[in-house]
């Protein structure tokens, strides 16, 4: 199930500002923390069934791990298993039979179902396990609060990436808020609209020019309309996601930290990553870049240790060597940043910068959304052929329109759309709860339409 499916938004959302709200009336944080944890877990099962048994192992594992961290005579070698054992369970569903086809065939006889946000609560596993060892954040008093914080709907499956201890008071105690509670709602409704108006909308145009490069009839002007109408899909899709995510959770009195900051106007890659997917590049940074020695041992290590992440990173999206070049890609260009002479590129007119990260992240995603190696070759052909034959791709007008659009609210001057943020939830303007709601009518009317509406990161 999907946030922005009818099936959520009439069925099962409403049954959760129910359940929250009989339960804040009580004024028992265990009861809504219960109720919270029924509602996730009814989610997980609308489309997980078969695999709600693993996420509740999981969180009971790692529940008991956490406990018996500091009373450890070794927590280091305890620290080590218990996250090895996280690893381990990950590359079983997720990459046994992309490293070693063969075994897995005889071992599960044919390809295991990915079970939905296995990448995700691994992570939030791992970042909770370490913070307790590190003593950065103390256990979870019982498995009540745990299984809350592990299996919470609104980040179970496609993210953000939360840790324990930004939501660990919440857990514990988190009264009515008037002014939280509207800009759940509208952070809701804002990211139902961007996935649905925008990316649903743009997703043709994608589709359509790989489709065409396919077939070896894709040319120059299509190529680049098909890459950028991509770009637009994956951020709005994503984006719209973490933004129905942070409303949520806002809904039920938790204050999710931001996920993206209008990364396609960013003037570097380094600052790119700095907004792309906020909760993901700082868990790179916190638990591998920084252990692996970060940017202390010199240039060369520098680099190493950056292509290592985005390694890490690009093959954390996806078993496949697409996935790791697009990782690798990214690093490629944010060692050469740290390089003394393409410095001056930091101090170039903003424009140029911004189009000069615009060509390196549309190139990347070529590699992240092409099925194999040779269609991701093909089309970067496509792109750079030069040829002056006339876009075909503009007869789908309404999703042009989407994409320009889209492209504006993306490059637009930070200062003119000033992002939302659950810390201050007062800043939101009647009218932009207003705005929000009647697109919201035109949103679900296109889901009662029956369009196609795919969310590309259940993939991952």
């Amino acid at each position: 199930m999907v946030f922005a499916s009818l099936s959520f938004i009439f069925i099962l959302l409403p049954v959760f500002l129910a359940a929250d709200c009989a339960a804040r009336r009580l004024k028992s944080a265990a009861l809504r923390n219960a109720g919270l944890l029924f509602v996730s877990l009814a989610f997980y099962t609308w489309g997980e069934a078969v695999n709600v048994a693993l996420l509740l192992a999981l969180g009971a594992i790692n529940h008991a791990a956490g406990r018996r961290l500091p009373l450890a005579r070794r927590p280091r070698l305890v620290l080590g298993a218990f996250v090895a054992l996280n690893l381990a369970i990950l590359f079983v569903f997720k990459y046994s039979f992309w490293v070693f086809p063969h075994f897995a065939g005889l071992l599960f006889l044919k390809t295991p179902a990915l079970p939905l946000g296995i990448s995700f609560f691994t992570f939030h596993a791992v970042s909770y396990l370490v913070d307790v060892y590190r003593k950065d954040v103390r256990p979870a008093e019982n498995a009540l609060q745990f299984l809350t914080y592990f299996c919470m709907f609104p980040h179970l499956v496609a993210g953000p990436i939360v840790r324990f201890a930004q939501i660990r008071e919440d857990l514990n105690a988190r009264g009515p808020d008037r002014d939280l509670f509207s800009f759940g709602m509208y952070r809701f409704l804002l990211g139902l609209n961007k996935k649905v108006i925008v990316a649903n909308s743009v997703a043709i145009l994608a589709d359509s020019a790989f489709s065409m490069s396919k077939s070896a009839n894709l040319h120059f002007l299509d190529a680049w309309l098909g890459i950028s109408a991509y770009a637009a899909q994956i951020y709005f899709d994503f984006s719209g996601y973490s933004d129905m995510a942070i409303g949520l959770a806002a809904l039920a009195g938790f204050r999710f930290r931001e996920n993206f900051l209008r990364p396609y106007s960013s003037s570097s890659v380094r600052e790119f990553w700095r907004r792309w997917h906020v909760s993901l590049s700082s868990w790179m940074r916190d638990y591998l870049y920084i252990p692996l020695g970060g940017g202390r041992g010199g240039g060369f290590a520098t680099c190493r240790n950056l292509l290592a992440v985005f390694f890490l990173c690009g093959l954390w999206h996806g078993a496949d060597l697409t996935f790791v070049l697009w990782g690798l890609w990214h690093g490629l260009f944010l060692s050469l940043e740290r390089i003394p002479a393409l410095r001056p590129l930091a101090r170039a007119p903003r424009p140029l910068s911004r189009l000069y990260v615009m060509a390196v992240v549309l190139v990347g995603w070529v590699l992240f959304r092409a099925e194999n190696t040779a269609a991701a070759w093909a089309y970067l052909k496509d792109m750079f052929s030069f040829d002056l034959a006339p876009a075909v791709l503009t007869a789908y007008t309404p999703a042009c329109l989407s994409l320009a659009v889209g492209a504006a609210l993306c490059l637009a001057p930070d200062r003119l759309l000033p992002a939302p943020d659950s810390r201050r939830p007062e800043a939101v303007s009647a009218a932009a709860c207003w705005l929000q709601a009647l697109l919201a009518i035109l949103s679900v009317s296109i889901l009662l339409g029956g369009a196609r509406n795919p969310f590309i990161y259940f993939n991952f």
